[in-house]
Parts: C-alpha cells; sequence; structure tokens
C-alpha cells in the first residue's frame, strides 16, 4: 500500500491526522523559529523520512497497513510543539528546549492491543555524552476505546542499562518503553529492503560470470582479497535477506569458490596482494601483470577474506568441504609471527616478512584469523597504544605511525564497524567503540559537519584515501596511502552511516548519519561512496564493492536483531 502526504511549513504546531482505513494523511504543519520551504514526501510501503534544511528538522513517520502500527519521530535543532492525532489515539508533548536538539524516539508501537485502561509512558535515558536528553518522560501515549481485534499483548522488554563513554555496556541503547507494547529498534524496514536491493544491484552487475569474482570498483576487473571478502559476505548477506533466491546464491557463490580453489598462488604458497576478476591471474596493486607474485601479500586482507568462508561454511554446511580445501592448500603459518601479524613486502627479488596492522585493524584481524585457529597473541593483548584528549573525548592510539614505523596509524571506522557486525565486540573494546562515535558526534555538534570517517574509494585522484579521527599524529586527518595529506577531499562515508546505525539502531546521532546517506545512491547501480565536505560536485560518485557489501551487512544484522553476522 502507498500512503502519501504533504508536508506544509508554518508557524503552528506540528499536527498529523491519520487515518488506519484510508490512504490518505493530511496535513503536516510544523513550527520552527525559522519558516522552512515546502516540502513533499511519500510514505512508500510505510515508511517515509522528511528533511527542512533550514531547521534541519527531521519527520520519521511509518504505517503498516496489515499489522495498523503507526510510528512516528521527530529530530530537530530547534525546539518544537509536537501532537499527532490518530483514530483511537493521541499523542501530545510539550515544548522541548535544547543547545542542540530534540529527540521523539521512533519506537512508538499504536497497536490496540493496549488496554484500555493504561497509559503507556515512554522515556529516553541519557547516553552521555552521546544524548543530551536527560532521563525523563517526553509524552504519554492514551489509548482510547477501540472496537478493533485486540492482539495478544508482547512482553514488556528488558531494562536497559544507562552507560557513560568509557565503560563497557551490557546494553548501549537509549530509548526505554514501559508497556506492553514493543519497540521494533532492529526489524527490517520498507526503507532497509529498498536499500538492500539497491546494493545488491552492484554485487550482481559487477560480478563477473567467468570466475565468480566481484569488482573491486564499477567496472574495474580488479580485486583484493579484501575486496572479495566483503563480496563473499555481501553474497550471504543477499541471501539471507531473501533478495535472491537459493538458486541464485548457489550461481553466484558456486564459481566464486571454485576460483578460490584454483586461485594461483605466489612461491610464497599464499594468494598474492590483487588479481584480475576476469582471469584470476595475479596482479600488482596497480592492476599490472604480475605472474610471478611479487607483489606479496596482506594479511589483513587475507584475514577478511577468511572470516567470510568461514561464515560460509558455517551458514552452509554443504560448502564446507570445499571452504577447507580452499583454505588447506594456503600455507597459513606465515600469517603470524612471534604472535604479531606479518603481512609479505617485495624487497629486491624476494618477499620478505614484515609487521602489519595497526590498533583497530590488527585486532580486527586477529580475532578472524582465531576462526581458523591461528593466533596472534600479541597483536591482541599487547598492541603499543597512548591516550590522547580529542574533542574532550579519550581515545587509544597506536604508537607506531608513520614517522617512526614506515606505516601510518589509521584510527578510522572501518575495522570497528565490520568487528561490530561480523564478529561481535569484546567487552575490552567496547569503550574505545563508544568512543569513536562520541567523539564524531562531538566535531558534528562543534561544526555542524556530519561525520562518519572511513578509508574509501574516490572519483578523483589520488582515488583512494584514509579519512581518520587521528592519524600521524594528526586529528581529523585524511590521507593518501603514502601519508600525503589531502584535507581538501574529506568525506562523509556511505558505508560508516550504515553500519553505525545498525550497531545502535537508537542512538539519534547514527540515525542522522543512516538518514543523511539514503539518497547517496543510483537506485540502477549501487550506492555511492560518500560525500565529500568541500568539494563541487559534493557527491563522491565511485561505486565499489565495500560500500554496498557493507549496505547488506548492516541490514542484515538488522534482522538478526544485533546477531554478528558469524553465528549461525
Amino acid at each position: 500500500m502507498l500512503l502519501n502526504f504533504q508536508m506544509t511549513a508554518a508557524i503552528s504546531p506540528v499536527r498529523l491526522i491519520v487515518s488506519r482505513w484510508t490512504t490518505l494523511v493530511g496535513l503536516l504543519l510544523i513550527s520552527t523559529t525559522v519558516l522552512p520551504s515546502v516540502a513533499m514526501a511519500q510514505l512508500e510501503e510505510g515508511r517515509s523520512r522528511v528533511f527542512t534544511e533550514d531547521t534541519f528538522t527531521t519527520f520519521d513517520f511509518s504505517f503498516d497497513p496489515k499489522n495498523n502500527p503507526f510510528k512516528a519521530s521527530v529530530f530537530s535543532v530547534e525546539p518544537i510543539d509536537f501532537s499527532i492525532s490518530v483514530s483511537e489515539f493521541s499523542i501530545s508533548a510539550s515544548k522541548l528546549t535544547s543547545k542542540r536538539f530534540c529527540f521523539f524516539p521512533s519506537a512508538l508501537d499504536l497497536s490496540p492491543s493496549l488496554p484500555e485502561s493504561e497509559a503507556v509512558v515512554v522515556q529516553t535515558r541519557s547516553f552521555a555524552p552521546l544524548s543530551p536528553v536527560a532521563s525523563k518522560p517526553i509524552f504519554k501515549l492514551q489509548p482510547r476505546p477501540s472496537k478493533l481485534p485486540k492482539r495478544e499483548p508482547v512482553p514488556p522488554q528488558p531494562e536497559p542499562v544507562a552507560v557513560k563513554i568509557g565503560a563497557a555496556p551490557s546494553n548501549p541503547y537509549a530509548v526505554e518503553i514501559k508497556s506492553a507494547s514493543q519497540a521494533f529498534a532492529n526489524s527490517l524496514l520498507p526503507s532497509d529492503t529498498a536499500a538492500g536491493q539497491v546494493a545488491w544491484r552492484y554485487i550482481n552487475r559487477n560480478w563477473n560470470a567467468s570466475t565468480g569474482l566481484v569488482n573491486a570498483v564499477e567496472d574495474y576487473p580488479w580485486t583484493t582479497l579484501w575486496d572479495q571478502g566483503s563480496a563473499v559476505l555481501g553474497i550471504h548477506a543477499a541471501r539471507q535477506l531473501k533478495l535472491i533466491t537459493p538458486a541464485e546464491f548457489r550461481t553466484r557463490i558456486a564459481p566464486l569458490l571454485q576460483t578460490l580453489q584454483t586461485l594461483p598462488l605466489a612461491p610464497t604458497g599464499l594468494p598474492n596482494k590483487a588479481y584480475s576478476t576476469r582471469t584470476a591471474k595475479m596482479r600488482t596493486l596497480d592492476n599490472a601483470p604480475d605472474p610471478q607474485g611479487k607483489s606479496g601479500w596482506s594479511v589483513l586482507d587475507t584475514a577478511r577474506l577468511l572470516l567470510s568462508l568461514h561464515v560460509i561454511k558455517t551458514h552452509y554446511p554443504e560448502y564446507k568441504p570445499q571452504v577447507n580445501a580452499i583454505v588447506a592448500r594456503w600455507k597459513l603459518s606465515q600469517l603470524v609471527k612471534d604472535g604479531w601479524l606479518q603481512g609479505g613486502a617485495p624487497k629486491g627479488h624476494r618477499i620478505i616478512g614484515v609487521q602489519e596492522g595497526r590498533l583497530g585493524y590488527e585486532q580486527y584481524a586477529a580475532e578472524s584469523l582465531k576462526l581458523w585457529e591461528i593466533k596472534a597473541s600479541k597483536a591482541l593483548t599487547q598492541p603499543p597504544i597512548t591516550t590522547i584528549q580529542l574533542e574532550g573525548i579519550r581515545l587509544d592510539i597506536d604508537q607506531r605511525n608513520l614517522k617512526n614505523s614506515g606505516a601510518s596509524n589509521y584510527l578510522t571506522n572501518d575495522p570497528y564497524l565490520f568487528w561490530g557486525l561480523e564478529l561481535g565486540w569484546t567487552e575490552a573494546v567496547k569503550p574505545q567503540v563508544l568512543n569513536l562515535l562520541a567523539v564524531q558526534r562531538q566535531r558534528h555538534k562543534r561544526t555542524g559537519i556530519l561525520t562518519a570517517v572511513n578509508e574509501d574509494s574516490l572519483d578523483r585522484p589520488p582515488y583512494f584515501l584514509y579519512g581518520s579521527v587521528y592519524a600521524d599524529g594528526k586529528p581529523w586527518n585524511t590521507q593518501s596511502v603514502h601519508g600525503k595529506p589531502a584535507d581538501h577531499l574529506k568525506q562523509f562515508s556511505t558505508k560508516a552511516a550504515f553500519a553505525w546505525e545498525a550497531l545502535f539502531p537508537n542512538e539519534p546521532y547514527t540515525k542522522l548519519l543512516r538518514n543523511s546517506a539514503q539518497s547517496l545512491m543510483n537506485k540502477n547501480q549501487g550506492f555511492f561512496t560518500g560525500q565529500f565536505e568541500n568539494q563541487t560536485p559534493s557527491v563522491n560518485t565511485v561505486l565499489n564493492v565495500n560500500t554496498n557489501a557493507a549496505v547488506l551487512e548492516s541490514i542484515l544484522f538488522r534482522t538478526r536483531r544485533s546477531k554478528p553476522l558469524i553465528s549461525p
């Protein structure tokens, strides 16, 4: 069912009239200190978000015609009056004032199953310093007598735990609902299905039938093992989300596994750093022929592919013998030396072992290798770290940097987000994760610039950059793989936005990230990598497998109710 509504801005309270049995949603009137422009929106299959840029106000509505719940949320930098009239129910909220924004949780189930005499109080809990709203009731839902058939009530949700940044939370969510109704924070929404379909189109279009490999970048027949790890997880997510049939899944995954089983290896007995997706022959990182495998190997990339293969054999036991045969060919003992991760780098006419990985990437890779009984104990427990204060928030930083080690110590989102989605965080890393989110939110609060940094491809030279919270002694550092500054190309990362929202679905800032990333796409080709902070045109239009696989992983994580992908 398609519901249409028109939003009109005026200086008057917000009002929305919804009929359960018609397809018309009436006028929405918004009260702000600045008069925004008129906006139009469509509620397709029950979900819509509306933006008014002048006041950075977001309205989020959903309506399920089958089960009859209506949900609404408001996110604004301006104080507003907000009220909704819905058939048998009414919601009201007094005018709220905040230095930055007011937030109304979206998890409101206005189903007719509520007892007629029961009032439902919705509260927020402070998630310092991520949420400025104190722990207090912000509105009350009073059910009116209903003649509709009643459904069985859902048991109350467990009591959330208020946490502080720097602590390891048992429940890092910020919304509490005291009633018999249910929060749908992790359920699959129509917008998730639409996003998944767009992301799948990238993998489908860039899949090579002759090898089963997926292009790392749109129409560019080249890949690393990290990219193929993303491709495998993206195909798996599409299957689990029922975006493709079991037969389509087999069509995609079977030739990919067959190629990996016969993949040309360097004399080291390990996969090369790069391959052609058309021929599966070894290539250099600059996509030149490398028939002798002189580029060496990356332990980080290999670990990500190994993680993805473990997901396949866990969820599809029929492929377990083939996956084990693939891994048995590789001399994996070379990936770890003296408890540290070891990559292979060219030196003269030979490949030498070098320590690889910095804080974040190092531990994500080491945890992935543990799935295959490969233990890098020192990488997990003894990374050389120091502590800094950035935006008033404590962060752990790797002491090994470009100047003293020849390799940069990027502190960025990718490893921590994939760690959470795919493996689940250890207790030890949770404080760092929470602080990583908090410091990006704080930069947004201070500057007004949406901040979600990452390593990402570019649609212009130098074509690949690391965006970091901190790297090589500099906060908010953006640089090339060779350490060349590129702050003019700072960008907001699509994959980081989707992943943060999946991992913290009730955090206001992650909702804002996801809302902003939702439109960064070509609906027929996939999601764009991101949006530049100071460039014209602003959209980074490059399409790549890592971004689109991350979108699919994030949506799958939501449907599994925050269960990591590695788990059965």
